[in-house]
C-alpha cells in the first residue's frame, strides 16, 4: 500500500529555531517558517519533521500526509486539532460557537497528556464552530 507524503524545506525565521514535531506558520519572508504567535494561528504551513536550532537554516516541514505532532494536552481520537500556543504544540479545536478556527488536521491517535506525540492526518482548513 503506498504512503503518500509531501515535505518541503523552509528557512527558519524563529530566533531560537524550532523543535521537531511542531506546527509552523508562514514566516515574514517568502520561503520562511516560524512558530505560531499563539493559539489558533493562521497561515499554517505544516509540521516540522526534525529539529533545527539555528535561525536562517532549513527545516523540513510535512505539508500533506500523516505527521507526528506534540500535543498540549488531552486530544480525543478523530478530533480536529489547531495550534495550541506559541510552542507549536496542538490541541483539540475549541472556541465559542461561531468562532473560526484554523485546523491543522485530525488526530489519528489520541493524546493523554501534555507532551504526548500523536499522529495527525494533515488537512489544513478553516472551519466555524
Amino acid at each position: 500500500m503506498p504512503n503518500h507524503l509531501l515535505d518541503k524545506a523552509y528557512r527558519v525565521a524563529t530566533s531560537n529555531g524550532v523543535s521537531a514535531n511542531r506546527v509552523v506558520v508562514a514566516g515574514p519572508l517568502t520561503g520562511e517558517c516560524s512558530l505560531p504567535a499563539g493559539e489558533n494561528a493562521g497561515a499554517l504551513l505544516g509540521v516540522t519533521v526534525h529539529p533545527q536550532s539555528t535561525a536562517g537554516r532549513m527545516v523540513t516541514v510535512r505539508k500533506a500526509g500523516i505527521a507526528e505532532v506534540a500535543a498540549a494536552g488531552v486530544i480525543p481520537l478523530g478530533s480536529p486539532v489547531m495550534a495550541a500556543d506559541s510552542s507549536g504544540k496542538v490541541k483539540a479545536a475549541t472556541g465559542a460557537a461561531g468562532t473560526k478556527v484554523n485546523v491543522l488536521g485530525f488526530a489519528e491517535t489520541p493524546a493523554i497528556q501534555d507532551g504526548d506525540i500523536i499522529e495527525v492526518f494533515i488537512s489544513i482548513h478553516q472551519r466555524t464552530l
